[in-house]
């Protein structure tokens, strides 16, 4: 494993109950509203284990790599690393197919290489109708709506997260849902889990190697690294059935207020319609007037409202002073805040560092020489993008000031710069 380290300390030590994204951020604003009769979103069912966290357990508990969270980030690097032969155990919370805050779309390089190379072409019955996004138009009002060209796949995040997940299993990672990892402690040579599988039965696991892909309250991250202090963001979604007269085969970026933020976006997924931002509550009287020409009134009732959290790392990332991995252990996707600026789209960045993760563990295991160090090696490429984009989000702002049309041609151009990245 590498030089001995201090032992780890916070959300997940010493047997502390610990229930993922609670906790260093305020939640009780964030709900979520299922009404009957809402929109299809429940299409999938992932086969495999589907009383796993009702003790269908075959006693196993060594494991070369534990991987926690089920999405994106987690699947690529489940899949890299049971694809080559390691045993793999990957950890979910939640029971899946489940829902997440994402338009999901696959927008660039990152995304497209990871899922070829680790999971193959997405099957078409995973996407939603249009299926395949045409581009982006940014709506800036007292301008006319620019916009720009770019193919994009198009998915709910339930369908997506469950075939990705299906698909690592296909390599060899073994799946254990509706799980929770209430401990983490660390020797010399493996990390300790200790582990709720349903009300009534703890599980004691070993790993050489942990990867956190949790997401933005990642406690994996809270407890590598206590210290660090997380501002978070607050996205919010909002499901509508039907449809508004904005074309469909685009996903529609409004700033009402003549600035980069607050904004809104709402993309057509099938039968429904959704409506996506942490400025919402901020906006809801611009939604309402911006959309009342497509067809949206206040007779409109969401019939599903849920939201998330988005951990606001730039600044942190880009300076150095947080390093999202240490001794064996890793943080991927959200959960390392490696998030897209301007878009505030993760799943290509998911997908790039979930498999640098699982590369590192074979390179560790290859030279004797920590994962956190060989997988630091090869993020910079994701960190100056981050920062790159940072930069140029600064510049779109000041460009606020010289008029409507201005603004709304910098953020087109802003927001092609991250289809063409992530």
């Amino acid at each position: 494993m590498g030089a001995r380290h201090a032992p780890i300390q916070g959300r997940y030590a010493g047997g502390m109950e610990v229930t993922p994204y609670l906790g260093g951020a305020a939640t009780s604003s964030v709900t979520r509203q299922a009404a009957k009769g809402a929109p299809v979103f429940n299409r999938l069912a992932l086969p495999g284990e589907p009383n796993v966290a009702e003790g269908d357990w075959d006693g196993k508990t060594v494991w070369d790599v534990v991987v926690l969270g089920g999405g994106p980030a987690g699947a690529a690097a489940a899949s890299h690393c049971a694809r080559h032969g390691l045993e793999t155990l990957l950890i979910e919370r939640k029971r899946l197919p489940r829902d997440k805050v994402c338009t999901g779309m696959l927008m660039g390089p990152w995304a497209h290489d990871v899922i070829g190379s680790e999971f193959g072409s997405v099957p078409d019955d995973i996407l939603v109708a249009p299926k395949y996004l045409t581009g982006h138009q940014i709506h800036v009002a007292g301008t006319t709506p620019v916009a720009f060209p770019w193919r994009t796949p198009l998915a709910w995040r339930k369908d997506l997260d469950g075939w990705l997940v299906e698909k690592a299993m296909a390599r060899g990672a073994r799946l254990w849902q509706g799980a929770r990892v209430l401990s983490v402690a660390e020797d010399s040579e493996t990390y300790r889990l200790r582990v709720a599988r349903g009300r009534e039965t703890r599980v004691s696991l070993s790993a050489r190697f942990l990867i956190g892909a949790e997401g933005a309250a990642s406690p994996l991250r809270k407890t590598l690294f206590p210290e660090l202090k997380v501002r978070y963001s607050t996205p919010l979604r909002e499901c509508y059935e039907g449809s508004l007269a904005l074309d469909a085969d685009y996903i529609h970026w409004f700033f009402p207020k003549q600035r980069p933020r607050p904004r809104f976006n709402v993309n057509h997924k099938g039968d429904a319609f959704v409506i996506e931002g942490s400025g919402i509550p901020e906006l809801r009287p611009d939604i309402l007037r911006t959309l009342s020409e497509y067809g949206f009134s206040a007779a409109h009732t969401p019939q599903l409202r849920d939201g998330c959290l988005i951990a606001l790392l730039h600044a942190e990332l880009t300076s150095g002073r947080f390093r999202p991995a240490r001794g064996n252990a890793m943080l991927v996707g959200d959960a390392g805040g490696l998030i897209l600026p301007i878009t505030f789209e993760g799943i290509g960045t998911a997908l790039y560092s979930g498999r640098l993760a699982g590369e590192a563990i074979l390179a560790a295991i290859a030279t004797n020489r920590s994962a956190a160090e060989l997988y630091l090696k090869e993020l910079p490429p994701v960190i100056h993008t981050i920062d790159r984009l940072v930069k140029l989000e600064a510049g779109v702002s000041q460009s606020a000031e010289r008029g409507p049309a201005a603004l709304a041609e910098a953020l087109c151009s802003a927001y092609q710069e991250t289809a063409v990245v992530g």
